[in-house]
C-alpha cells in the first residue's frame, strides 16, 4: 500500500491513497474544520472496515437484511498522546425475517477476525463495546 500527504492550508491536508480520490483531513480548530481530523478519520475507518465485513458476511448467509447503519462514541485519554481508550459501536441493522443470531455472528466475525482497523485499536489497548438492533423496513 502506498499513500501521499500534501499541506494545504492552516491545518489542512489533501491525502491519497493508491491513486483512490482524494480525502481532506483537518486538523484546525473544529468550528472551522472542512474534513475530519485524523482521529476522527481514524474513527470513520474503523466504522468502514466493520461495516464492510458485516455486509460482506449477511449477504454471504442469504440474510435478508436492507440496510446497516452504525453509530460510535469514541473516549480519548485525558493527556498526550490523545489515544482513544475505549470505542462503543452500535450497529442497526434494518430488514424482515433477520435473525439475532445472524447479526451477532457476523458482528462477532468482524470484531475478532476481520476488521484490521478494530483489531490493531484493540491490540492497541482499545477497548471495544459493540451493541447493535434489529429494525423492521422502512
Amino acid at each position: 500500500m502506498r499513500a501521499h500527504l500534501v499541506h494545504d492550508e492552516e491545518m489542512r491536508f489533501r491525502a491519497q491513497a493508491n491513486g483512490t480520490p482524494e480525502i481532506l483531513f483537518d486538523a484546525g480548530e473544529p468550528a472551522s474544520r472542512r474534513g475530519p481530523s485524523p482521529m476522527q478519520a481514524t474513527l470513520l475507518a474503523t466504522m468502514a472496515c466493520t461495516a464492510s465485513d458485516v455486509v460482506l458476511i449477511l449477504r454471504k448467509e442469504r440474510v435478508p437484511f436492507t440496510a446497516l447503519e452504525i453509530e460510535a462514541d469514541a473516549e480519548r485519554a485525558k493527556e498526550d498522546p490523545r489515544v482513544f481508550t475505549k470505542i462503543r459501536l452500535h450497529y442497526r441493522v434494518r430488514g424482515t425475517n433477520v435473525k439475532e443470531s445472524a447479526v451477532k455472528r457476523a458482528i462477532d466475525l468482524s470484531s475478532e477476525k476481520y476488521c484490521s482497523v478494530g483489531i490493531m485499536l484493540r491490540r492497541a489497548g482499545v477497548e471495544f463495546v459493540n451493541t447493535h438492533e434489529i429494525l423492521p423496513m422502512e
